[in-house]
């Protein structure tokens, strides 16, 4: 039978396996051992022999090496094994064994009682190894363990010294002991070894036959389980028939995702979601009565191709879908809602294959879901460069610091009434291939894919490591990060500062962190712990951008900010009505004891007029660019008093 022919192999495979798993422990033991033997006695008459000894024991270890290494390369390359394999290992398994049963064979006459009885100890040693080690061959064992033991002691039986004879009894009783055990052993192996490979043989027959019923069903079944509409499969094929029966005839692709599906069905369970989707599903059917096919292309996205008269049709079409969609779905006497958003590509305009056709949509829908929620958006040209930008970015910004592209530039920020430099922002900058990439660019891409976490860290690291290479004069300067709020929501993100400042011997008063005004709209609990703990550190807050986003000053005052950064927008319009928005921000800033900076500083008159109103610290081309690394020595030996 063939699973038996396989549970065979599989046993001398496992078999040889755990054999030589420990030919490099009893190798290097047989090493030590034999060293011993021969090095560690008085010089006598027996030396030059014993030294003939142990090289032929080197010559037998090293063969026994070599067909390890042999076996090894062979295992890599998926080699099957047989019993000559089985075989080979046995014989050389038992030359050595042989070799050890020889020394005392052939050094006795020259040893004293002591040499006698550790070296039967140390043979009885070293077959109850055998015994374990050898145990996965039943003959292996128990033939190495008396090619070792029996023939020395057998020649102290027939000795005339009652001593010797005593010791040989002893050795032989030994070796008959672990004969026996090593049988029980090698039989308890094979039945473990036997059980295994008839389990694995037994699994993977089962696997076969149940992979070969799911590819059954799954060639079967074109119609999905949850909604009855065409699943993946079903939809692909009667697109591409379509397409091939008629290729001339235009049509619409549209690409639904459903928008707020993911709260319904975490916040009310998958069952709710479930009926969500079957009448979601329902819904579209209804609306697409045509003969093109629909299909839940999976989750909580459908596809529906639909034959147009003209533009305005399909927008009606599609404005349909998503009013439809977004109505309230009753559920068990409660009512719940989820809105769509869609993208539409045109056959054959965006596409000629339904691979082609698909993409195109799902980028028109995905465009739209990250500009606005609840509309439809129809496929260009520019879309497509636009995305594939982005995936290009996404993908060279993985390797961007390896490749050494990313690099800090400083801007200064200086005392307003002296205008001596206090402080510097680290900004970062990525040039690829020759072309400067923009911060306003990069940074979401890297927020979106998940890189933002690794950059920031970066960041942090190659900052502090700039400002502590700078020349001595600027052991009081600070230096600005910009942090964004998926690294604050990272738990870990104050232990990987504080573990690299500790690394840097970095002052932490001397590192600034930014966050813009966004943070308030979020979980604000979670990041004023992450926030708190940090200042705990005596780490800075700042407030960037201020003005321009989300905050409150009840939010500003539990945080205990320590330096708000008025946008440049404000600083802009200081003349007018900015300059209102900086006396109040002068103002707040007096009972809630924050430092202010203004940033975007261009001209004398604006530096004038922030003076006047009193602003701590100012920041802007006036004073200096963001300068490169190179730049920044120099300009600080001249600024810095």
């Amino acid at each position: 039978m063939q699973i038996d022919r396989d549970v065979k192999q599989d046993e001398i495979q496992e078999s040889l396996r755990l054999l030589y798993s420990n030919v490099l422990t009893s190798t290097a033991v047989s090493v030590l051992i034999s060293s011993l033997f021969v090095f560690s006695h008085t010089f006598k008459e027996d030396y030059t022999g014993k030294l003939i000894w142990w090289a032929v024991m080197i010559v037998m270890l090293s063969l026994r090496l070599f067909d390890l290494a042999q076996y090894r390369k062979k295992s890599s390359q998926g080699y099957i094994a047989t019993k000559k394999d089985l075989w080979c290992f046995s014989s050389l398994s038992f030359l050595v064994s042989s070799t050890w049963g020889a020394y005392p064979l052939f050094f006795h006459p020259f040893s004293d009682s002591f040499e006698l009885v550790t070296t039967i100890i140390i043979l009885c040693g070293i077959g109850s190894g055998v015994a374990i080690m050898w145990s996965a061959n039943k003959a292996t064992s128990i033939m190495c363990i008396v090619a070792m033991s029996v023939p020395y002691s057998a020649l102290l039986l027939i000795s005339g010294n009652s001593y010797e004879r005593f010791i040989g009894t002893m050795g032989m009783t030994y070796a008959i002991a672990m004969s026996l055990t090593a049988f029980k052993l090698s039989n308890f192996t094979h039945k473990a070894i036997h059980l295994k490979s008839q389990n694995a043989q037994l699994l993977l027959t089962m696997e076969k036959k149940v992979e070969l019923r799911t590819q059954e069903i799954y060639r079967l079944s074109n119609i999905d389980r949850l909604t009855g509409l065409l699943n993946r499969t079903a939809f692909l094929k009667e697109l591409n028939q379509i397409v091939d029966a008629d290729a001339s005839t235009p049509f619409a692709l549209l690409f639904i995702d459903l928008d707020g599906f993911k709260q319904v069905n975490d916040s009310l369970g998958h069952e709710v979601g479930d009926k969500v989707i079957r009448e979601t599903a329902s819904r579209i059917a209804s609306l697409s009565q045509g003969p093109l096919p629909i299909c839940r292309w999976g989750g909580d996205e459908f596809l529906v191709a639909y034959r147009y008269q003209d533009l305005e049709d399909l927008e009606s079409f599609s404005q349909q879908l998503i009013h439809s969609i977004s109505l309230p779905h009753t559920i068990s006497l409660s009512k719940t809602w989820v809105g769509a958003s869609i993208g539409v590509a045109l056959y054959p305009q965006h596409g000629k294959n339904y691979d082609t056709l698909i993409q195109s949509a799902d980028i028109a829908m995905y465009q739209q879901k990250r500009l606005e929620k609840g509309k439809v958006r129809f496929f260009n040209e520019s879309l497509r460069l636009q995305i594939i930008r982005e995936r290009f970015l996404s993908d060279r910004l993985v390797t961007a610091i390896d490749d050494n592209e990313l690099r800090l530039v400083f801007q200064p920020i200086v005392k307003s009434k002296t205008e001596e430099v206090v402080g510097l922002e680290a900004l970062l900058r990525w040039r690829l291939d020759g072309e400067e990439v923009s911060p306003v660019e990069f940074i979401p891409i890297a927020e979106q894919y998940g890189m933002i976490k690794s950059i920031g860290l970066w960041v942090l690291e190659e900052a502090c490591q700039q400002i502590l290479t700078l020349s001595k004069s600027t052991k009081n300067l600070t230096v600005s990060i910009n942090v964004s709020i998926i690294q604050l929501q990272d738990k870990d993100f104050v232990t990987h500062v504080r573990r690299l400042l500790t690394q840097l011997k970095f002052e932490p008063s001397r590192l600034h962190i930014e966050i813009t005004e966004s943070v308030f709209a979020t979980d604000k609990s979670t990041l004023m712990t992450q926030i708190k703990a940090l200042q705990e550190m005596n780490i800075e807050i700042c407030i960037d951008d201020f003005g321009t986003g989300y905050s409150s000053l009840a939010s500003m005052q539990n945080l205990g900010v320590d330096i708000v950064k008025i946008d440049k927008s404000f600083i802009d319009k200081i003349n007018n009505s900015g300059s209102n928005i900086v006396h109040a921000v002068m103002q707040i800033s007096q009972s809630m004891g924050y430092q202010v900076v203004a940033e975007g500083v261009e001209t004398l008159e604006q530096v004038n007029k922030l003076n006047e109103i009193g602003v701590h610290f100012l920041q802007g081309y006036y004073f200096s660019k963001p300068l490169e690394v190179e730049q920044l020595n120099n300009y600080l030996g001249n600024h810095l008093k």
